[in-house]
């Protein structure tokens, strides 16, 4: 193991993450009593210093920190210039974040309960309501927006303490506004009003939906690889309810993420705390009892979880069959395809029929929707001004498209008159 770097009183250790401002170490703080406290180390990178907005922005950050002071926010314990280096120490929170979760979720563990999913947004949720109602000392409101609510800056703690990180990007009452056509922040968890140039601190609210749906469903909500078309999406693109993938979502639940990703601010919740109880209201109506401790332990066993492997093939056509609204043609390789089940020998005639029936039988459950179409209640489809009236987002359970139902009727008369046909030639013929 290599000596660590002697930075003024701190010991830095490895890297544990790099962006493209600053970079993070795992460090410890030196006292003249010999004591040493485990810190993360965060410095603004050398080729930047010149750069007057950037040192402005980590200056910033660094003295906004200074102010927060909440169990579910990263505290800062030091900052300053030192070799001409501008740093902040900050408490080293021993757990994975979001995102990591998310990642071991997909590829081992399995989706999140929703108990625990629900208790991480509840905590943030608590940081954030925090942070915007935060005044200075004559008691005006900072005006504090994160800007940068996402799954890599939430860290899931041993004890299942969430902790809310990096400010970085935060804008306060007191900062200059954003500069025309320049945004800050991941496009994937962005207002559609911020890339309009509005913003205000309903945006992180926004960014809490889109992290509540990717939780539940288990899959990004606006992704693409080129950035223009994430800003289309994020203005146009219709919002399917996270029920629609995951059917132990309620309806209740789904009002709350649907509500939370109205694309009109006014519609949107209106506080962090709102949200919260929102989130909590609906924890008590599931009959759930959401733990720190619960959340911590689940974490942990998360991780002791081996990679998946599928050995059929099957994941990865499933994957590529995609959303049904995915036009894009489907490709399969000819050495992953499967193999047929050698045909049994044959029955005798009574067996044999008794033995098609059962399958018949079979075929019709199977093909049977577990849901029939919903009919519309006109007294339950949301008012203008409702909290739920979101132009652009489909509010409610997903069901069978009509048209797709439609599709399958020919397919079950046929199996119906082959069912019939079948047990009468058994009865006329074969029953002895």
């Amino acid at each position: 193991m290599s000596e660590p770097e002697k930075f003024g009183a701190y010991l830095v250790y490895e890297l544990l993450g790099k962006g493209g401002m600053a970079s993070v170490h795992r460090a410890e703080s030196l006292s003249a009593g010999g004591f040493r406290k485990r810190v993360a180390l965060k410095r603004l990178l050398p080729h930047l210093l010149q750069e007057r907005d950037v040192v402005e922005a980590f200056a910033r950050e660094a003295k906004l920190a200074s102010h927060l002071r909440h169990q579910n926010i990263a505290q800062t314990y030091d900052l300053g210039i030192l070799e001409g280096t501008y740093y902040i120490a900050m408490e080293l929170v021993p757990g994975p974040t979001l995102r990591q979760i998310m990642r071991q979720c997909a590829d081992a563990a399995g989706a999140m309960p929703i108990a625990h999913v629900l208790e991480v947004m509840i905590q943030v949720c608590d940081a954030l309501d925090y942070a915007h109602n935060l005044v200075d000392d004559r008691g005006t409101p900072r005006g504090i927006v994160h800007r940068d609510v996402t799954p890599a800056n939430v860290i899931v703690s041993g004890s299942g303490v969430v902790k809310l990180i990096d400010f970085g990007l935060a804008k306060v009452n007191a900062s200059r506004g954003t500069k025309a056509g320049i945004l800050k922040g991941k496009l994937g968890y962005m207002a559609p009003e911020y890339t309009l140039g509005q913003l205000d601190h309903r945006a992180d609210l926004f960014a809490v939906g889109v992290i509540l749906h990717e939780l539940l469903t288990g899959k990004r909500l606006f992704d693409h690889s080129n950035e223009y078309e994430i800003i289309k999406m994020l203005r146009e693109m219709p919002i399917q309810p996270p029920s629609r993938w995951n059917a132990a979502v309620s309806l209740a639940l789904d009002d709350i993420v649907m509500t939370a990703l109205s694309r009109d601010p006014g519609l949107r919740w209106q506080s962090a705390a709102a949200l919260r109880a929102a989130l909590v209201n609906v924890t008590r109506e599931l009959g759930l009892a959401p733990s720190r401790e619960e959340l911590g332990k689940w974490t942990e066993w998360a991780f002791t979880q081996d990679t998946r492997r599928d050995v059929s093939g099957l994941v990865e056509v499933i994957q590529q069959l995609g959303d049904p609204s995915d036009q894009r043609p489907i490709t399969v390789e000819p050495d992953r395809m499967f193999t047929p089940t050698p045909a049994p020998l044959p029955l005798p005639a009574p067996e044999r029929d008794q033995t098609m029936m059962t399958v018949l039988a079979k075929r019709w459950r199977d093909s049977t929707p577990a849901t029939t179409v919903r009919q519309i209640d006109r007294d339950a489809i949301p008012r203008r001004g409702s909290p739920f009236d979101t132009e652009g987002v489909i509010v409610g359970r997903s069901v069978m498209p009509v048209k797709q139902a439609a599709s399958r009727r020919p397919w079950l008369l046929f199996l119906l008159l082959l069912a019939v046909a079948g047990a009468s030639y058994w009865y006329l013929f074969l029953r002895k």
